[in-house]
């Protein structure tokens, strides 16, 4: 099954949601699993290069999909201004899926790691700040934290965290947009919001360097590095000077780098 994407329903509330699994041929019992939220409206729900690295490292990959909003377009209740009719339940929604799909596909309840793309990223920053625990690390790609959350919610717990975005991010602006100009909600520079997760986990050092691209690179990198918390729990940026609006994968191997991360947080047993 490892080249088809298995679509699954959850009985959720009163509704009926819908996921997709990826599962590696030949995947060990009690293997992590990453959930990957896609983006607003996103047709693309189903990541070839994060499959790809689930199958180097052993990992599951859960793809749910998002509630309609008041335009009928799927995603994650983070306050647009169409999302007002949602119920603000995708927590809850993300806590029974993990324990469904934990349960279905022996997997490690104690290895469970999201990753998000855009809305999805938004989502990632929020639970940060509201169930900071549900997941061991995350990983936000074009990911925003909006200012509602980040003047009036405080974040709690140290968690490990990386950012992938593209400077010329013409929708989830680099430079923030806190007189939400651009009508989704007013939101924090993408530099602001990494280090007040960088500072909540007491990070004590921080140091740049260059990131190896792509062949066909469009886009220079540069991965700032939030290091030596208390906890353990760093925290990454990856600046992808020029990028626009994307996954990146066309610059760097995203996927990688993703798991990579999420490695350095698996609890052994």
């Amino acid at each position: 099954m490892a080249d088809t994407p298995q679509l699954c329903r959850l009985n959720f509330s009163d509704t009926v949601r819908t996921y997709r699994m990826y599962i590696p041929d030949g995947l060990n019992e009690g293997a992590p699993l990453c959930i990957y939220l896609h983006g607003y409206s996103s047709k693309t729900r189903w990541v070839k290069d994060l499959n790809d690295a689930a199958d180097r490292h052993g990992y599951a990959i859960c793809y749910p999909d998002g509630a309609p909003d008041s335009k009928g377009k799927d995603g994650w209740d983070v306050g647009y201004p169409t999302q007002y009719n949602m119920r603000g339940d995708d927590a809850l929604f993300l806590k029974a899926l993990i324990s469904e799909v934990c349960s279905k596909y022996d997997l490690d309840r104690e290895n469970v790691f999201c990753t998000g793309m855009s809305n999805g990223g938004d989502l990632i920053y929020q639970i940060l700040y509201t169930e900071p625990e549900l997941f061991k690390a995350y990983a936000s790609v074009a990911g925003l934290t909006f200012c509602k959350v980040y003047l009036n919610k405080s974040l709690t717990s140290p968690v490990p965290l990386i950012e992938i975005h593209g400077t010329n991010d013409k929708v989830s602006m680099w430079n923030g947009d806190p007189d939400n100009t651009g009508g989704w909600g007013a939101y924090a520079s993408v530099p602001v919001a990494v280090a007040a997760v960088a500072a909540n986990n007491r990070c004590q050092s921080y140091r740049q360097e260059p990131v190896a691209t792509k062949n066909n690179a469009l886009h220079n990198v540069t991965r700032h590095i939030y290091a030596d918390s208390p906890s353990g729990c760093d925290v990454e940026l990856y600046e992808v000077l020029g990028g626009a609006h994307s996954w990146h994968d066309k610059d760097i191997d995203t996927g990688e780098i993703v798991l990579s991360f999420f490695d350095r947080y698996l609890s052994k047993k």
